[in-house]
């Protein structure tokens, strides 16, 4: 089934659609091609959006396109859901949820295994309470520190921004006026409770990791452009592995003896015991050294390394309405904190590769070492636990000859090496299962992509067959039948991976219903002449951990004195941004719709100091004037729905404008609405919730009941 949510999703991402499919012709036509950029797409939406120029040869296909989905749509819409859960599994989902939002319970998910943790509220509650009693790691603060603190990134940014003569577009969209505060949350390390402590009460019985959230936080948009600079230094780390297959490389290009012997290292809580200032230094370094052989995206050395700082200081967060200051450390969540922390342990095992072992390589904090003999093992371990006072390694051996490291195991016996798949005793084999609302074409190439890595893993015939086996009963958890018929990819014309020329395209972001709307879409687009202009890219919907889990739990607080939208809603709704909002006047009933990607309580205090000073060229002022003689007026304020992408949210402003002709709003304050996206206004459902929903956060149900 075709619900309203999809609608408004495909109605945003034909919008997009046209808009880029216009600004490419329209470039080409000009001569101007693809203007190279310095910068990558930048993955936050700007403030502004202004509809690009008609292009006739784009408009004529992309209107016989928009047609050919609005009549699938409606085809679909009428056909009844297919559920992938049970009716009595749907019940269970919807208890934890009642459970969950009365605050009763707080559902997480495990550190390493990924799958949900269940306990009371006030165990969770005791449990962060006494990690953050660690006065070594945290201090109390203020949220006027907390401003202090961003205020000053802020106009820091401004200036080097400014003297680096960055793009003015890529400086307004990297400065939060406004940001959210980032808040502490903490996964249970599951793999780490004793046998019977699973059901205990007391705090101190579980071990944990701490999560800084700093989505949307000061530092967010910022370090997304220092990471662009200090990620391409990790090329320049002798020791650093990026991934599996490069440590495959390294074993295979060194020669083993008969009397060396091999261990994996490994950091104790790395982040929280990082050495900021040595991080810094040890960044500032690599800077320095190879500026000159990297992208620095316009900005100098003194400027990133002035930035790196101010955005560690910018260490503030809150948990239940506190706030607290990290005083040692890199917080995990914070967007710079696995590049610095891989740059300053290539600080700490320098003394080690002086000594020039047989082998040493290293993930992050997970070191495999190789040495010619126990001894020089012995003293290269102790040697990294002497070089920082807080870093402290563990070490494991070989267990029946074999030694865990990342997803393989390592057997090396009398100089000869052999590798196979592994997978640890504590991981839950979690894969996207698969009765979920994903794509088949995604299943498959989730099982394909663990049978290859199973195998180019492996060494020889024994261990590919035992690898195999390994991933085939991975498999079959999940639910794959693992039969030629059910996984084999189903025939086409062209692949729709991630070619050179298919990252050419313009991308139509398509949420997954079924593989037949998607099929159908596909059919379309090839046969209004698209096909070789876009890709169509399947966003799932919703999965049980955003259904489930809140990370945010503690910190959805109203702080806006005499707030009149947290009323209408749920607490911490004057905080959203990216949202349609509905202003009713209380005196006469009109109404009027807008939308912001500020932060809602932003545009809502615009709107009131124009009605407070009867402003005429204000919504409300002028509602003030003409329709209340000047006499001031309550309001109230609702979210219909929220919407992060600029364009969409532009669209279906409009389409609620034309749905709901609010009385206060102007008839030219809004995009008009394209004869191609016209018919789409029936599919949307752009009625108001009913009141029973208004705490839910959402403007109704979703389009299908899959997860």
């Amino acid at each position: 089934m075709v619900g309203r949510g999809v609608s408004r999703k495909v109605l945003g991402g034909l919008q997009a659609l046209q808009d880029n499919l216009r600004q490419k012709a329209n470039q080409q036509e000009s001569g101007h091609g693809h203007p190279a950029s310095r910068f990558p797409a930048i993955p936050f939406s700007p403030l502004f959006f202004r509809p690009q120029d008609p292009n006739p040869a784009v408009d004529v296909k992309f209107r016989l396109f928009a047609t050919s989905v609005f009549s699938i749509l409606r085809r679909h819409s009428h056909r009844p859901p297919v559920p992938n859960i049970t009716a009595a599994q749907k019940r269970g989902l919807a208890e934890l949820q009642d459970l969950s939002n009365s605050k009763s319970i707080k559902i997480s998910v495990s550190d390493k295994g990924g799958e949900f943790v269940v306990m009371p509220r006030g165990l969770d509650a005791a449990i962060t309470q006494a990690h953050l009693g660690d006065g070594a790691l945290y201090k109390p603060s203020s949220e006027g520190e907390y401003k202090r603190q961003y205020r000053r990134l802020n106009r820091v940014w401004l200036d080097i921004a400014h003297r680096a003569d960055l793009p003015k577009s890529l400086i307004t969209r990297l400065k939060c006026d406004l940001p959210v505060c980032p808040v502490l949350y903490v996964l249970i390390k599951t793999h780490k409770l004793a046998p019977n402590t699973h059901a205990s009460l007391d705090p101190s019985d579980f071990k944990v990791r701490p999560i800084i959230s700093n989505v949307g936080g000061p530092t967010d948009r910022i370090s997304w452009l220092l990471n662009l600079v200090l990620t391409q230094l990790l090329t320049f780390i002798p020791a650093h592995l990026s991934n599996t297959r490069r440590f495959l490389d390294q074993l295979r290009e060194t020669r083993f003896r008969r009397n060396h012997v091999i261990e994996s290292f490994d950091v104790t809580s790395l982040y929280t015991n990082v050495s900021n200032e040595d991080a810094v230094q040890a960044t500032h370094e690599l800077v320095n050294e190879h500026a000159g052989s990297i992208n620095m995206y316009g900005l100098s050395v003194s400027h990133v390394m002035t930035s790196v700082k101010e955005c560690l200081d910018c260490s503030i967060f809150r948990w239940s309405g506190q706030y607290f200051r990290q005083v040692r450390g890199l917080a995990m969540g914070q967007r710079l904190a696995p590049v610095l922390a891989i740059v300053y342990m290539s600080k700490i095992e320098r003394p080690v590769l002086d000594r020039r072992p047989v082998l040493y390589c290293r993930y992050v904090d997970d070191c495999f070492v190789a040495c010619s003999t126990q001894k020089e093992m012995d003293t290269c371990f102790e040697l990294l636990n002497t070089q920082a006072e807080n870093i402290r390694f563990t070490r494991e051996k070989p267990i029946d000859t074999w030694l865990p490291f990342l997803n393989m195991q390592v057997q090396l016996e009398r100089g000869f090496l052999r590798t196979k798949w592994y997978r640890k005793p504590t991981s839950k084999n979690i894969l996207v299962h698969f009765r979920s609302a994903h794509p088949l074409k995604t299943k498959q190439a989730i099982t394909r992509n663990m049978f290859r890595t199973a195998k180019m893993v492996s060494s020889g015939d024994c261990e590919v067959a035992e690898s195999v086996e390994l991933a085939r009963k991975v498999a079959i958890t999940n639910g794959y039948p693992l039969k030629e018929q059910s996984l084999r990819r189903p025939p086409r014309s062209r692949p729709h991976g991630h070619t050179d020329e298919s990252l050419e395209k313009v991308t139509f972001c398509l949420p997954f219903v079924s593989d037949s709307v998607s099929s159908d879409v596909r059919t379309a687009l090839r046969k209004c002449g698209l096909d070789d202009m876009v890709r169509v890219v399947e966003v799932p919907p919703t999965n049980l951990r955003k259904k489930l889990v809140q990370n945010r739990s503690y910190d959805r607080l109203c702080i806006t004195p005499h707030c009149v939208i947290c009323p209408n809603g749920r607490e911490g709704d004057c905080m959203a941004s990216g949202v349609i909002y509905l202003i009713t006047c209380e005196a006469c009933g009109d109404e009027y719709i807008g939308e912001t990607g500020r932060p809602l309580v932003c545009r809502i205090k615009e709107h009131l100091a124009g009605l407070k000073n009867s402003r005429p060229e204000t919504p409300l002022g002028d509602h003030r004037r003409n329709r209340h003689g000047g006499v001031e007026f309550e309001v109230s304020v609702r979210i219909l729905m929220r919407e992060p992408t600029t364009s969409a949210r532009k669209t279906l402003e409009a389409f609620w404008i034309r749905a709901k002709d609010p009385q206060i709003n102007r008839k030219d304050e809004c995009l008009a609405i394209t004869s191609e996206l016209a018919p789409f206004i029936d599919l949307c459902g752009l009625q108001l919730p009913p009141a029973s929903s208004r705490g839910s956060g959402h403007p109704g149900p979703t389009h299908c009941e899959n997860v």
